[in-house]
């Protein structure tokens, strides 16, 4: 089953594009991993600081792998100086 994901983010005050940076160079390493259908950052017209991701992967294992990958933990890492409020990771199964 493929599912999909939805992850926003707005960064803190002053820092959009810094936070802009580090989640453009998640997209390139991104595509690239087995199990991986898309991935799209989306960047608000209306608030500079406002992200959203949206993903594709071919299962659970995959989105699981990619959680995992070095690219994506030193973001994780490096959120707590960028991200106003965490991450809200949102997964979905299509139904319709």
């Amino acid at each position: 089953m493929t599912l999909r994901v939805v992850a926003h983010l707005r960064a803190q005050e002053g820092k959009g594009a810094e936070l802009g940076e580090a989640l453009t160079g998640l997209i390139e390493p991104t595509r690239a991993e087995p199990g991986n259908i898309s991935y799209e950052l989306l960047a608000s017209l209306d608030d500079e600081r406002d992200y959203t991701f949206v993903e594709e992967y071919q299962d659970g294992d995959a989105l699981d792998a990619h959680m995992n990958t070095p690219h994506v933990q030193a973001a994780i890492a490096a959120m707590p100086e960028l991200v106003e409020g965490g991450l809200d990771l949102r997964t979905y199964r299509l139904i319709g």
